[in-house]
């Protein structure tokens, strides 16, 4: 009996106070074997697509990547096959994806090539279209409002927290952890810390040219309309050492997390980073895979719960808490309304989900599945070809 696949999960985009953030050029290599990019519009099957084909790979004993969308968790905006080095993604809006190597890597299956074109045209569903793409767009537009009133409370929550911080002893701390993370590791790429054989893509062994570790750059989290998703669990429960940072905004954290990651970097590590979803640019956490090690930042809404063994830090402790005291009043507030503003644009985003939900069904009723299916089949028989060929 074929032992099933294994499951990744991830976020390749995030919706930010600058508006959606995509890393969808981080889901395959650029030089991949074959990147399928689905378009079509809302109800034409496109998750659905996806989803039955990574199903029918792993029962067949492949890996699968799942890239989960931001906004609505239950969709699936990507799948990569690493065995066949292969993706398939959805390419509309708001990550929109256009081939960069058509024919060569990417191409395009539209599935609005299986909608009957007439009956969406009629006036009936075309007025109604109009006004659910407008009211989804509306509701849309509030939660971002929202995740941007969010971001200027949680700034103030950490400017209270950066006038009493030691940022020597911040300094300290990255510098204690990158000791102990990467300490004579330098000589073997990390293989040593490991267990079992080294991943691929991991950094060369002793006397291989040396060269800088290359980084994945992702996103493990979401404010979704059911609320505060994360994959950090799956992500990190599974490696041998976890390094987990809590405390307040504004004491270091990323500081910590992006020494650690720039230093693995320049040593030649290949690292998975996670950035934040306020603040796009700045790295949350860190996975370096041939080292079996994590640095994870534990924060609301997203946290993660330490396992036995696991060494914690409270950031925190870098804080004069003497002067922070003067805020403490102030503290309170920021905090509250933070956490206030993250609970509205979770519950805007219900009211987009909603809008959303219907104006699928408004082109459902108008799609022949029956003749998307078979453009998936061969699509799947594409993807196993692949893997034959590489012999995987």
């Amino acid at each position: 009996m074929t032992q099933p696949g294994a499951i990744s999960h991830y976020f390749a985009g995030a919706n930010t106070p600058r508006g959606f953030y995509s890393r969808y050029e981080q889901i395959a290599p650029p030089d991949a074997a074959k990147v399928i990019i689905l378009k079509g519009g809302p109800g034409t099957g496109k998750s659905t697509f996806m989803r039955r084909i990574a199903e029918e790979l792993l029962a067949r004993g492949h890996d699968v990547e799942y890239f989960h969308c931001s906004a609505d968790n239950e969709g699936i905006d990507a799948i990569y096959i690493p065995a066949a080095d292969a993706a398939v993604m959805d390419g509309t809006a708001p990550h929109v994806m256009d081939p960069q190597f058509p024919g060569a890597v990417e191409e395009i299956i539209n599935l609005g090539q299986f909608w009957n074109e007439a009956a969406l045209r009629s006036p009936a569903v075309k007025a109604e279209i109009i006004r659910l793409t407008r009211g989804y767009k509306f509701w849309f537009q509030r939660a971002r409002d929202a995740r941007r009133a969010a971001l200027a409370w949680l700034e103030e929550w950490a400017a209270y927290h950066r006038e009493c911080l030691d940022m020597g002893r911040v300094y300290a701390a990255s510098e204690a952890i990158i000791a102990q993370v990467l300490q004579g590791t330098a000589s073997d790429g990390g293989r040593s810390a490991a267990s079992g054989a080294a991943e691929p893509g991991d950094p060369a062994p002793r006397g291989a040219e040396a060269r800088a570790g290359r980084a994945r750059r992702l996103f493990a989290s979401a404010i979704t309309h059911g609320g505060a998703k994360s994959w950090l669990g799956p992500i990190f429960d599974h490696l041998q050492r976890r390094i987990v940072l809590q405390g307040p905004p504004g004491t270091g954290k990323k500081t910590i997390v992006e020494r650690l990651a720039d230093t693995a970097l320049a040593r030649g590590f290949d690292l998975d980073v996670f950035y934040c979803t306020m603040y796009p640019e700045r790295a949350e956490h860190v996975r370096l895979r041939g080292l079996g090690t994590g640095v994870i930042t534990s924060f609301w809404p997203h946290e993660y719960a330490p396992q036995p063994g696991d060494q914690v830090i409270d950031t925190g402790e870098f804080v004069d808490r003497a002067r922070l005291a003067d805020y403490a009043e102030a503290i309170a507030g920021a905090e509250a309304a933070f956490r206030a503003a993250v609970e509205r644009e979770m519950h805007h985003l219900g009211q987009a989900k909603a809008w959303h939900d219907e104006l699928e069904r408004c082109y459902i009723p108008h799609m022949d599945f029956a003749a998307m299916e078979r453009v998936q089949k061969e699509t799947l028989e594409r993807i196993l070809a692949l893997i034959a060929e590489r012999g995987a």
